[in-house]
């Protein structure tokens, strides 16, 4: 069993399948991550690879796939790339197609909540601003 914590998509995200081929990961319509996968004789094989507008995202992906990750799984990282290579066994689809979805739901959520804190953080700044502008102008 992962370490990852069970989290639920929201309707405007995509939540990734394993199967052969190529998936895009988004949040609100941004691609965050692409996940290219194949098949080669009994073992499943591909890639991760972040957008690079989401490459801080790719020191998070590494902890948390270490944190949890199927002994089946076999991950390789690119710092330079900001990739993740991965092969494993066919057998273990089912366990490692879980793991991923658990971990790209928890980037999701992470994107979400870092566009949440900006707008706090925006808002509040705003409203500090307009306080001085107050004072000011009562002080004259």
């Amino acid at each position: 069993m992962s370490a990852l914590l069970q989290t639920k998509p929201s309707s405007t995200d995509q939540v990734i399948s394993l199967a052969s081929g190529f998936s895009k990961v988004s949040v609100n319509q941004q691609e965050i991550v692409k996940i290219f996968n194949q098949k080669s004789g009994l073992v499943m094989q591909g890639m991760c690879k972040f957008e690079e507008k989401f490459e801080a995202l790719y020191p998070l992906f590494r902890g948390l796939s270490e944190a949890g990750k199927p002994k089946s799984l076999n991950l390789k990282f690119s710092s330079v790339d900001k990739t993740a290579y991965f092969y494993y066994p066919e057998t273990s689809h089912s366990e490692v197609s879980h793991f991923f979805s658990e971990l790209i739901l928890l980037l999701q959520k992470e994107v979400k909540f870092k566009k949440v804190l900006k707008e706090v953080i925006l808002n509040q700044n705003h409203f500090k601003s307009e306080q001085v502008l107050l004072q000011n102008a009562m002080m004259d």
